[in-house]
């Protein structure tokens, strides 16, 4: 006999607790959430460089910035665990006069929308953060508000949370298949045994093609590595200073207590689940740095790791239902920016299962954009 659940959510990383702990906020009972890990929070979310920032193109992506700073902000008052938020500032550098163009129309949308977002001339950056050595700067965009979170107190949170109100993370049990009869969900196969359902979330981060591939369906959704180093403590750079992130490069850092943090995405490296560091990596990483940071040639390597950003092919998330079968919701493909989308993702796609209206407009994260409608243009990407 299977199992019966309201909701299967297949995935328990910060997306899937985001939407499980809306759902169950929101009254919903009988709420399973299965991981395939022997404990949440193990994949990608545990290894996230932490950042939060309102600095999005898309008003979508914005508003869903928004709500996560606002819930980390008072992350302790909801869920009794500090998310130990560092508002240290987001500033992002460009070298290239027609990026620098499109960064000010975009500018002025963000501002419409409340972010407190400025715009800084080359001789402002070199004043403002010295740090900061590139002769072909042109300019860049600062937000005070925006910083970092822990995203492990997040995970626990929501985990938490979620047990409180009735939620089974049910850890070491992966979805085998997904069951369909007449267009609509009823049941998911476990490692375990089978649950009946008339809804399944697919919040599998980098594996939500797999999941997609159960029930017939391509989800444009593919895993790239992103390996982030830490340097021993180090006075060589400011003591206080901003995620800092160059874009033609895509290298960034920033403050790690008494260390740096530090990463760049490769457009060389092909898609796979790979998860090592490597050598060869971290050599064009630095190289990438000290041309604009000669500081930190200076500092020295402690230790280093790898997750896996989950791609679409326009670098922002997908989100809603499926056409054509009946129970099925998405929320996959984040790009990298799942950690401060998480909150607002997990609110609008509760709402939109309990058939309220989303709190922010969804139809820009279509599935359906894919297969002809257009794409979105999100620039602010690392």
């Amino acid at each position: 006999m299977a199992e019966k659940a309201d909701v299967v959510i297949i995935g328990a990383g910060l997306i899937g607790l985001s939407v499980a702990y809306h759902l169950a906020a929101k009254g919903v009972r009988n709420i399973m959430v299965l991981e395939k890990e022997a404990s949440w929070g193990q994949g990608s979310s545990g290894r996230s460089a932490g950042g939060v920032r309102l600095q999005f193109g898309h008003p979508s992506n914005i508003k869903l910035s928004q709500y996560g700073l606002d819930m980390y902000l008072h992350f302790e008052e909801l869920f009794g665990i500090s998310a130990s938020v560092d508002q240290c500032g987001y500033l992002f550098l460009t070298r290239d006069p027609t990026r620098w163009e499109k960064l000010l129309q975009i500018v002025a949308i963000q501002q419409s929308l409340g972010v407190p977002v400025e715009t800084l001339s080359s001789q402002e950056v070199h004043y403002r953060f010295p740090y900061v050595q590139m002769d072909a700067l042109v300019g860049a965009t600062f937000c005070a508000t925006d910083g970092t979170a822990d995203p492990g107190a997040v995970a626990y949170g929501f985990a938490r949370s979620c047990t409180a109100l009735g939620v089974q993370i049910r850890n070491n049990e992966e979805a085998t298949a997904i069951l369909t009869n007449g267009g609509r969900v009823v049941a998911v196969k476990t490692s375990d045994g089978a649950i009946s359902t008339p809804i399944v979330v697919n919040a599998a981060g980098p594996y939500a093609r797999v999941v997609g591939r159960m029930i017939g369906l391509e989800i444009p959704v593919d895993p790239y590595r992103r390996q982030i180093y830490v340097t021993t403590p180090t006075d060589a750079l400011p003591s206080r200073m901003p995620m800092t992130l160059e874009f033609e490069t895509t290298s960034y850092l920033r403050r790690e207590g008494a260390s740096i943090l530090f990463g760049m995405s490769d457009p060389d490296e092909p898609s796979s689940f790979n998860t090592n560091t490597d050598q060869s990596s971290l050599a064009k990483l630095v190289d990438a740095l000290v041309q604009w940071v000669p500081a930190m040639s200076q500092a020295s390597l402690m230790r280093g790791w790898a997750g896996l950003y989950e791609i679409t092919p326009d670098d922002s998330p997908i989100i809603g239902t499926v056409p054509g079968i009946e129970g099925i919701y998405l929320a996959n493909g984040f790009s990298g920016h799942g950690f401060m989308h998480a909150p607002g993702a997990g609110r609008a796609l509760a709402e939109l299962i309990i058939g309220q209206s989303p709190f922010v407009d969804l139809s820009p994260f279509a599935f359906e954009r894919f297969t002809g409608r257009r794409q979105i243009e999100e620039p602010f990407i690392i």
